[in-house]
């Protein structure tokens, strides 16, 4: 890097003050978080606060320690050169994701059925198996698109319902999947969100066999909370069953990473710190575990008259408390790449996703299942898509492109303007995640877990 050069801040660059003192600094285009301590915090405010500032990282101009100062914020991306065009780099950004030809990303329902009740579920279990010619047609689009394009990436997510109440559906298409991956040298990852009930280890070391090493599992609180909110169909307790079947997992020595999810409500939230506290005694340290917490909300279905919900600041406080508490129990946040270039933006947005139900509907989102305009195609048995084009614009293209607020925001690079197509379908309005809408609490939280992290390393 010249010496030279000038340099400004860049637009995609936001310091915000940490309670303890010193500051955070974050990139929504390198992803790059870095906490700044008192002194320096000043300085680094002092180059950044001023958007139309222009500095040279040239020694004999603005002396060493300056010097050195902006060349190091210069290799993080906190400041650009001059005439760098950022805003034709996020948007490249997003075109290199919608023009993706050689990735398929497949989410499979291989039942709507599902052993639960969960009293704020949105889904109506009215379809059952994948019917015979759906699975036919599965296998025949993965064929078509390897033809067609030479497929590079094949991601397969297993859904519900609960996908493991029809296992069989399952090992069937895994089976071909693996087969069809190493024949042509694709890379195939699977996953699966299970609510973990049936997850015994016998079945969980089939899965991995299977190439299903993603693997995502609720409980939402200890027993007390979450068997009132998460019962068997009829009735019935579910939480010792899952916490078993957890504790297999970790005494096991199967290659799999694990997302641990809480989904919390102004009545359990209370309660999550001693799941947490039940957890890291289960996981102790495990790296292949993690957890997410995410609020409860009202997604369109017959429970949503009945649900309590958490929203806005109450929520993302909420979950950045419980972050901590995690982190006290050595449970790390799965959620950090949300940060990160394109980490916001929702798999409904891209092209090259879909989610095919049982019946053989193409939709775009697992939510609002039953939206007309969620049902964007239907798989025939020969692997054709049968899409409607005009709907399918209505979730790749409805982004950033057509929206100058997000084409201005500082965030743009992460959530490219897409993180909730369905929000912006539904509702009209621009879908800002969280993580934007309160991103102090959210970097300090980030730093703080960072630099919990890091002791944790040294004292070891």
């Amino acid at each position: 890097m010249s010496s030279n050069r000038v340099f400004r801040p860049s637009r995609f660059t936001i310091l915000t003050p940490h309670d303890a003192g010193g500051a955070v600094l974050y990139n929504s285009l390198r992803g790059s978080v870095f906490y700044v301590r008192d002194p320096l915090a000043g300085r680094v405010h002092d180059l950044l606060h001023n958007r139309s500032a222009r500095f040279s990282a040239d020694e004999a101009e603005a002396g060493p320690e300056r010097a050195r100062l902006i060349t190091a914020l210069a290799e993080r991306g906190y400041v650009v050169p001059e005439d760098h065009d950022e805003g034709a780099e996020a948007k490249e950004l997003r075109d290199a994701r919608l023009q993706r030809r050689d990735t398929l990303e497949l989410i499979l329902m291989p039942t709507e059925s599902c052993n639960f009740r969960c009293t704020y579920c949105y889904e109506d279990f009215a379809l059952g198996r994948m019917l015979s010619g759906v699975r036919e047609g599965v296998r025949e689009l993965v064929r078509r698109r390897h033809a067609e394009g030479g497929l590079k990436a094949l991601r397969v997510s297993w859904f519900g319902g609960e996908p493991l109440v029809a296992f069989d559906v399952i090992e069937e298409l895994s089976e071909y999947f693996l087969e069809f991956a190493a024949a042509n040298g694709i890379d195939y990852r699977a996953g699966m969100t299970t609510n973990g009930y049936l997850l015994t280890p016998d079945v969980a070391e089939r899965c991995v066999d299977l190439g299903i090493r993603q693997l995502q599992i609720t409980l939402d609180g200890p027993r007390h909370s979450h068997d009132a909110s998460r019962p068997l169909m009829g009735g019935g307790a579910t939480f010792d069953d899952i916490v078993a079947n957890v504790r297999g997992l970790a005494e096991s020595g199967l290659d799999f990473s694990a997302l641990l999810r809480t989904n919390f409500s102004p009545s359990n939230v209370g309660s999550v710190p001693e799941l947490l506290e039940e957890l890291g005694g289960i996981v102790d340290g495990d790296d292949r575990f993690q957890v997410i917490f995410r609020p409860v909300g009202k997604w369109g279905g017959a429970n949503d008259a009945g649900t309590e919900t958490a929203t806005g600041r109450e929520a993302e406080d909420a979950k950045l408390a419980l972050y901590h508490d995690a982190q006290c129990h050595d449970l790390p946040s799965g959620d950090t790449r949300t940060l990160r270039p394109g980490g916001s933006v929702c798999y409904a947005a891209n092209p090259w996703s879909f989610l095919i139900r049982p019946n053989g509907i193409v939709n775009k989102c697992t939510v609002a299942l039953r939206d007309a305009r969620n049902m964007v195609g239907r798989l025939s048995p020969d692997g054709a898509l049968n899409l409607d084009d005009s709907l399918m614009r209505l979730w790749t293209d409805n982004d950033e492109a057509h929206d100058t607020g997000c084409q201005a925001c500082f965030f743009r690079p992460s959530c490219q303007g897409a993180h909730c197509p369905l929000i912006r379908i539904q509702d009209g309005v621009r879908p800002c995640p969280p993580q934007k809408v309160w991103i102090g609490p959210n970097l300090r939280t980030y730093a703080d877990l960072a630099a919990e992290r890091a002791k944790a390393a040294a004292d070891v």
